[in-house]
């Protein structure tokens, strides 16, 4: 009797973490050899481009900084993408929760502008009133979605648009600098900017933002409340039985999720600009996604892959000085890197097995 066999994908029950390491760096490796033939095609020197990229992030002390700057607000929105995702909450909303924190904190400074804080007393104050506007509207999609199940991605990217026509009549109104034809508000006080360090550009918020990665890593795997998180995202129902109140979790996420993001708006209007401008954010919030997903939703992840991004966007200015490629070329790269990433995590957290047929 000849037997009979098929083809069966099933998922790995352990990859473990030097197998997702592999992953990871087999997934460059690829993309670095598949930007290299994108950029041989386009007419260019592949080793010019790369050295280029690679000299204008992390080729002096000025090119570091500037790099570590730019990750710092797409780390925070990292942060806040694992919190959600982690239960199952597909927060979309970080673009609109970074808004909302950065206008909590011009709200403060321009309804009070005889505020006479010391520093070390203002600046916390700030940061914590840009986490509770982030968090306020957060709320919004959490609230909805645990009273009534509304479908928190439409909310939460109907609400990126709220919130920026919001902002941009504020802008254009009662918030505009007197006689400015920009959007942008007047320069904040110097007690509030965040301090300096090392005699660089490098602002306090790169500091804050690694701080709360290690706060997230305690929070989402050495407490309860972490616990309750992930045993949400992965079985909602059998953690219903088990007592969580899944309702509850969603609000909760929401709330810490929108948080960080608005912390992160609050940063980058402190640390760099001094003043609240129209277009401060350069997708901060949706690349945020990203980040996470490439820090295969882990904070130390996410500080690697903040920082890589931080190095692509840094260096592609060093490029097009150096060599005659668009700086449409990084995008094409980063989109290359998210493809190459998605598709080894694939393949190594699933397998094809050979199973023979019974029956």
């Amino acid at each position: 009797m000849t037997k009979k066999y098929s083809l069966r994908i099933e998922k790995r029950k352990d990859i473990g973490f030097a197998m997702s390491t592999i992953s990871i760096i087999i997934a460059l490796l690829v993309s670095l050899l598949v930007t290299a033939g994108v950029i041989f095609l386009s007419g260019a020197d592949p080793k010019i481009v790369l050295f280029a990229i690679a000299k204008g992030s992390f080729g002096s002390k000025n090119a570091i900084i500037d790099t570590l700057i730019k990750s710092t607000p797409i780390m925070l929105t990292g942060l806040a993408t694992i919190v959600a995702f982690r239960a199952r909450v597909w927060n979309i909303g970080q673009e609109g929760q970074l808004f909302a924190g950065a206008m909590a904190v011009t709200f403060v400074l321009l309804t009070f502008p005889n505020l006479t804080l010391p520093a070390y007393v203002l600046i916390p104050l700030l940061m914590l009133v840009a986490m509770v506007g982030g968090a306020l509207w957060g709320s919004i999609p959490g609230y909805l979605k645990a009273k009534y199940n509304v479908n928190e991605i439409i909310v939460t990217v109907m609400l990126n648009y709220v919130i920026l026509y919001l902002m941009t009549f504020l802008l254009n109104g009662a918030w505009q600098e007197p006689g400015s034809f920009y959007y942008n508000t007047i320069k904040f006080p110097e007690s509030s900017w965040l301090p300096l360090l090392f005699d660089t550009r490098l602002h306090l918020g790169f500091v804050i933002a690694v701080v709360m990665a290690g706060l997230v890593y305690f929070l989402m795997w050495k407490f309860k409340l972490g616990f309750e998180i992930r045993a949400t995202g992965d079985n909602p129902i059998a953690s219903t039985y088990k007592g969580i109140n899944t309702n509850r979790i969603s609000l909760i996420v929401m709330l810490i999720s929108g948080a960080l993001a608005g912390l992160a708006g609050g940063i980058e209007v402190l640390g760099i600009h001094h003043k609240l401008i129209y277009g401060f954010s350069s997708a901060f919030g949706f690349t945020g996604i990203l980040i996470a997903l490439l820090g295969r939703m882990h904070p130390v992840g996410v500080i690697i892959a903040s920082i890589f991004f931080g190095a692509l966007h840094n260096g592609a200015s060093a490029m097009q000085i150096y060599s005659d490629v668009p700086r449409s070329l990084v995008n094409l790269i980063m989109g290359l890197i998210i493809i190459m990433m998605l598709m080894w995590e694939a393949i190594f957290t699933y397998r094809i097995r050979r199973v023979e047929n019974v029956g």
